[in-house]
């Protein structure tokens, strides 16, 4: 009897002295379907953090990275790491996640849009265009999600079209010439028929300033005929653009129809992107760099040797600038990326059962590249054509039985992918043009590998809650899938003496059942906790890339994790606390790790995460609200299997601070012209931690916060203007970068610094 009425004792405590105004307040219903259903947010046995468009405004976000910063246990990054793609994303969620972008290796967090699941890293940077609610569910989600929810799952729902005519427009300007234009408008055709259509334009100087080269130094030119395709005619050389410059058009067309049993939705969405890639610069050299043994010492020896020519230029500390934000790259460093995507969601109401279909269909195209490292010297530069595309068709059988006790739902998922990604790296192509004048005849290290997969993956799934009194629930679910991966490289050296390193065809199977089992108990009103154990899977894969002459491609295993979880939810008329403490064994992790040049992945070894969350509503007075989140992550490997690995059971887990907290406060005035004012200060911080699985000193991260600050001023039911600064404190942070010890350099990414920015906004 202490344990059911503890909880609400303390609130009653809390709340004794508040006025019958307050206690008259309730905090605003968040909706989700993190169960493929609509339910309260403090009804779900699941670790969910939301963010509705209002709350995403409020914050000023603007891109799906972003919410990273107000989610307890969730690390995004605007880019994944050795790519030089803007439209790449790497994420991570309770220590679990994939820094690498290849199409050969899967995401280990699934991202949803309009549950449609987005499969790969590139292209996943989407834009919260027209967005009415975010969804973080956090640990496997295997049972009702799409694929590779191992480490979670990342939903984002759109504003369906409205009833009435209406909609907005804004636009935001703000620090490097940032504008951006956002417009929506509902168009209701009849009773039945809906629509709408929303645009975004989002454009903003570069932030990274390329140095100029040594006056003596000529670069040296490819002879016509020997360029590979994919380097335009020799083209090795950047314009001198300035990096990390964002050019993004984007916008979605939605047709609705509700009939006396059926709703369908049509969604269109494409988006376009022509920028630059993101700021790189050279943080310092790997150990193998000082023993002589990586490709820069063999480069040095060639440019201070007889035959070089005099105006070669070695690859040392000059190349440091000191500054985060340049550098004396000049390789072509862009990021283009074209992508359309189309779905079908069809709902019947079919007596006692409710069937769903999804049907989506999603095409990319992309070209991006970088110059890794971040010298004058054609010493390593990377070029990737980069096209993807993807179909879904989900099922989705829903219904109750037994007096309405048991609420089931059961569904069959098919996915087929095919991608295709070439990527060229010179490596010290620079001694072959010097020498012979001709690309592999000294190092014979210019790379062309192409990566070509088709994947196709099936699944059952099936879920029921049964409510075994008024208080008490217990959840099953059920998973199967089979996955199957063809992969066909085709890696090759360029020049005068050409080498086959790899050319191959080879398919392979994978397949795992995942249950989740909860119990949960309601102990009043306002108490609600739980109890559940889930497993996750993430599939295997082949390596990607090669520098050695292979026998054939070399896959690696599925990973696996299995999570016990316990939570609470409180929801008091002031006041929501959800909290969660976990447990998850980690197996067959799959990291990069370094096999002379190549960065290749293998499972390592196993891992045991312990943690927990909390997240805060806090409604004192009407005009007040605070928000609070926190997260406490210990993540240690149990043992490392690789013999090749280069980590140890003692390093640390990327992407992965120990604790990690936000607050969110906002502060209204109604004034007596009968317009409002909106004061509304944000703050997150992060623990030191590293940005690869190897811990490289250089890619050390040391714990920093950041702070934003706006007014919003809303006149009347049509105008609204907002000014505000983000990173108030212009705070500097490593938030990506990539060690190459096989080349002999670490290269990183800072973010841009202090922003401000004003948004006028009009709805109609």
């Amino acid at each position: 009897m202490i344990k059911k009425t503890i909880i609400p004792a303390i609130a009653s405590g809390l709340l004794m002295h508040a006025s019958p105004a307050v206690l008259a307040m309730q905090l605003e219903e968040v909706v989700v379907t993190a169960r493929k259903v609509e339910e309260n947010l403090q009804d779900v046995p699941i670790a969910v953090s939301a963010f509705t468009g209002n709350d995403l405004e409020s914050k000023g976000l603007t891109n799906i990275a972003q919410v990273g910063n107000f989610t307890p246990g969730l690390e995004m990054d605007p880019t994944a790491a050795i790519s030089g793609s803007s439209a790449a994303i790497t994420t991570f969620i309770r220590g679990i996640g994939v820094s690498d972008f290849l199409l050969t290796i899967d995401p280990g967090v699934g991202l949803y849009v309009d549950n449609v699941y987005v499969s790969r890293s590139v292209g996943g940077l989407v834009d919260l265009l027209d967005v009415e609610r975010v969804e973080v569910l956090k640990g496997p989600q295997g049972t009702l999600f799409g694929r590779n929810t191992i480490g979670g799952a990342i939903s984002i729902v759109s504003k369906k079209p409205a009833e009435e005519m209406g909609g907005s427009m804004a636009a935001n300007f703000g620090t490097d010439n940032r504008l951006d234009l956002r417009a929506r408008i509902d168009l209701p055709i009849n009773d039945q028929w809906l629509s709408s259509l929303s645009f975004s334009s989002k454009t903003q100087d570069g932030y990274g300033v390329r140095l100029a080269a040594p006056a003596d130094y000529i670069p040296l030119q490819i002879p016509a005929g020997t360029a590979p395709d994919a380097y335009d005619n020799g083209v090795l050389y950047g314009k001198g653009d300035k990096l990390g410059e964002i050019n993004t058009q984007s916008g979605r067309a939605k047709l609705f129809y509700t009939g006396d049993n059926l709703e369908a939705l049509l969604s269109l969405d494409a988006s376009r992107a022509r920028e630059t890639a993101p700021v790189s610069t050279l943080l310092g050299f790997t150990p193998t760099y000082e023993a002589g043994t990586a490709l820069s010492n063999a480069y040095n020896a060639f440019a201070t040797g007889g035959d070089a020519p005099a105006n070669r230029l070695v690859f040392d500390e000059r190349w440091i600038t000191g500054d985060r934000h340049s550098t004396y790259g000049n390789a072509p460093s862009h990021s283009d990326y074209d992508l359309f995507g189309v779905s079908l969601t069809l709902d019947w109401d079919i007596g006692e059962v409710g069937v769903k279909s999804i049907t989506a269909y999603r095409d990319l195209d992309s070209d991006f590249g970088r110059d890794g490292d971040s010298s004058p010297i054609v010493l390593d530069h990377t070029r990737n054509k980069y096209s993807h595309e993807q179909f879904s068709q989900e099922f989705q059988f829903t219904g109750l039985a037994f007096d309405d006790k048991l609420n089931w739902l059961a569904g069959l998922y098919y996915f087929k992918e095919e991608g295709y990604d070439r990527v060229q790296v010179p490596l010290a192509l620079e001694g072959d043009l010097a020498l012979a004048g001709v690309p592999g005849a000294v190092f014979n290290l210019w790379l062309d590998e192409a990566n070509d997969v088709e994947n196709t993956s099936k699944a059952a799934f099936a879920q029921a809650t049964y409510e075994l009194t008024d208080s008490l629930s217990a959840t099953f679910g059920l998973r199967h899938t089979e996955d199957e991966k063809t992969y066909r490289p085709t890696h090759v050296t360029l020049g005068v003496a050409p080498l086959i390193l790899l050319i191959d065809e080879k398919t392979v199977e994978f397949s795992d059942t995942s249950p989740r089992f909860s119990v949960d108990y309601r102990w009043s009103d306002e108490v609600f906790t739980y109890f559940s154990y889930s497993e996750g899977f993430k599939s295997g894969g082949f390596t990607g890339r090669t520098v050695d002459p292979k026998d054939g491609a070399r896959p690696f295993d599925p990973e696996e994790a299995e999570t016990m979880e316990i939570g609470f939810k409180l929801d008091f008329n002031l006041m929501r606390i959800n909290g969660a403490i976990f447990s998850t064994d980690y197996t067959d992790l799959q990291v990069i790790n370094q096999e002379g040049i190549t960065p290749i992945t293998v499972n390592a070894g196993s891992s045991e995460i312990n943690g927990l969350e909390l997240e805060v509503l806090v409604q004192p007075v009407e005009s007040l609200t605070i928000m609070a989140g926190y997260s406490y992550l210990d993540a240690k490997y149990n043992e490392i299997t690789d013999p090749n690995a280069t980590i140890t059971a003692d390093f640390d887990f990327s992407n992965t601070p120990e604790n990690s907290f936000n607050l969110v406060v906002d502060y209204s005035i109604d004034l007596k012209s009968g317009a409002e004012v909106n004061l509304h200060a944000d703050y997150s911080w992060k623990d030191d931690h590293f940005n690869d699985a190897e811990n490289t000193p250089l890619l050390a991260q040391e714990a920093f916060g950041l702070l934003g600050l706006s007014a919003t001023y809303t006149a009347d039911d049509h105008w609204t203007f907002v000014a505000g600064v983000s990173n108030a404190t212009d705070e500097y942070y490593l938030y990506s970068g990539f060690s190459q010890p096989g080349v002999g350099f670490v290269e990183g990414s800072y973010n841009r610094g202090r922003e401000w920015y004003f948004t006028s906004k009009y709805n109609f």
